[in-house]
């Protein structure tokens, strides 16, 4: 108990772990208990990563909300909240990282030779425009009619096409819906690149994350409470009212990583967080999703399937 509240909580030494962001299944937006995922990945304990959209009808895949990588590469790139980060080396950071993709053709930034995309790996709607890049963390292929669907090859447009695209396992397909002026500069034998990048147009350190998942609010920053839900996006009023929540928590000296499960506002949980340790803390996803594996078990059992999570590995 702490102050009054029941916590559930998981505490690790980072020099005798391996963190892992994780994903439900093999491709983005596949789903799964957290104790499938944890056991998947030989992990010693697990927590839910951040939000999704678990609410969607009729589909199979649930995207994700909110910037993840895996293993160095990219595989989703949201828009809100906040991130939990790591290098190869286990240091962690927490920072509201808005971002943006830029491409270029044969090296030219300039009109008409630049691109940009909104998603990486997003199952987009029934409706609207969308620029998205699919990876091979989505699959073998788009699984997409329409287009055009430039498929990029070891740097090189390789081929376009107006259905299904196979994605390249050095590169990468670029889906258009709308935005067809775009589509129109790129054929086949075009170098074409992208970098992600801050709004602002400065290098994130996120650029060169290892590890990294999406949350939010942040709930402690540099030992300070700090819980803004509306100033890194949010609108869900699930996120502002009181309720069960995951959390996730780096000690000053960046020797201690923390999971914790608790019920409270976010004020409430930033300071559960601090009495853990943390110096620095992020809100995950919460409600049904909410769910905490250690050493074989559920600490706190979810009441639904999730598409990421958080595991460490020996």
């Amino acid at each position: 108990m702490i102050d009054g509240r029941r916590v559930q909580f998981v505490i690790a030494r980072l020099d005798r772990v391996q963190v892992r962001a994780a994903l439900g299944g093999p491709d983005v937006g596949d789903t799964a208990w957290l104790s499938d995922i944890a056991k998947h990945d030989n992990a010693i304990a697990a927590v839910n990563g951040g939000y999704f959209e678990a609410y969607a009808k009729h589909v199979q895949r649930k995207n994700l909300d909110q910037t993840t990588v895996i293993d160095g590469s990219m595989v989703f790139k949201g828009d809100v909240g906040s991130v939990l980060y790591f290098d190869r080396d286990n240091h962690a950071t927490i920072e509201r990282i808005p971002l943006r993709i830029d491409g270029s053709l044969d090296g030219n930034t300039s009109y008409p030779n630049n691109w940009y995309a909104y998603w990486f790996n997003r199952l987009p709607g029934p409706g609207g425009e969308t620029i998205t890049i699919f990876t091979p963390a989505w699959g073998h292929s788009t699984g997409l009619a329409g287009g055009p669907q430039i498929q990029v090859t070891d740097g090189v447009v390789s081929q376009i096409n107006y259905g299904p695209t196979r994605i390249p396992s050095d590169g990468y397909v670029i889906y258009f819906r709308g935005e067809y002026q775009v589509a129109s500069h790129f054929w086949v034998g075009r170098r074409a690149s992208y970098t992600v990048h801050a709004e602002d147009g400065s290098a994130p350190g996120i650029a060169t994350a290892w590890e990294a998942i999406g949350g939010g609010p942040q709930l402690l920053v540099e030992g300070m409470d700090y819980a803004n839900p509306a100033a890194e996006g949010f609108k869900d009023p699930k996120v502002f009212r009181s309720g069960k929540r995951a959390m996730v928590g780096v000690s000053q000296d960046q020797s201690e990583l923390i999971f914790a499960v608790a019920s409270g506002t976010l004020d409430q949980c930033a300071h559960i967080m601090k009495k853990l340790g943390a110096y620095d803390a992020m809100n995950l996803d919460g409600g049904a999703s909410t769910g905490l594996w250690a050493n074989g078990k559920y600490l706190v059992s979810p009441g639904r399937q999730i598409n990421n999570a958080l595991v460490l590995t020996r």
